[in-house]
């Protein structure tokens, strides 16, 4: 850790943790039980992971998703949880979780002038959501909560333009 923490202006560290919650929570359906995942070692790579990470975290070492989605247990649609997993198990605030994903991004891209803020002259890659992430960033995996996506400036995915009238927040 004193390595990566006197190098944490030069690295990052993108773990992919939903998989190892995946597998020691959720894959009995696809037969992998609880006892299963323990004995392949993905509780000890689990309580591992959350440890070094906390840790890692704590001391200002860029830590942001890395993902290992994809799977049936953890399924593209869900990337996201992982922010979740920083607040709840790593000791992320929400905006922290959030800024592990657009501000690092940008930084891991090597396009720190171009990406991860809101800023004149940045991309524009922006997710419209229908209720504050930092209350809940569940509303993140929730594709009814996403109005409207951006990306490079250009709608991927326009906002309704009729349904916020109806909800009294359009103009």
């Amino acid at each position: 850790l004193d390595m990566l923490e006197a190098a944490k202006d030069r690295v990052f560290v993108a773990p992919g943790i939903a998989i190892l919650y995946a597998m020691l929570n959720e894959a009995e359906e696809f037969g992998i039980t609880k006892q299963m995942a323990t004995d392949m070692g993905y509780q000890i790579e689990w309580d591992a992971a959350l440890e070094s990470l906390s840790k890692m975290h704590k001391r200002g070492i860029r830590v942001l998703p890395g993902g290992d989605y994809g799977f049936a247990f953890t399924p593209h649609t869900q990337n996201s949880r992982d922010l979740e997993f920083f607040v709840k198990y790593l000791g992320f605030t929400p905006m922290e979780a959030i800024r592990s994903t657009t501000l690092y991004g940008g930084q891991i891209m090597m396009k720190p002038d171009e990406l991860g803020v809101i800023k004149d002259g940045y991309l524009a890659d922006l997710l419209l959501v229908d209720g504050d992430p930092l209350a809940n960033l569940a509303i993140l995996r929730d594709p009814k909560r996403i109005l409207a996506v951006m990306k490079n400036g250009e709608f991927a995915k326009a906002p309704d333009i009729a349904s916020q009238r109806a909800w009294g927040r359009a103009a």
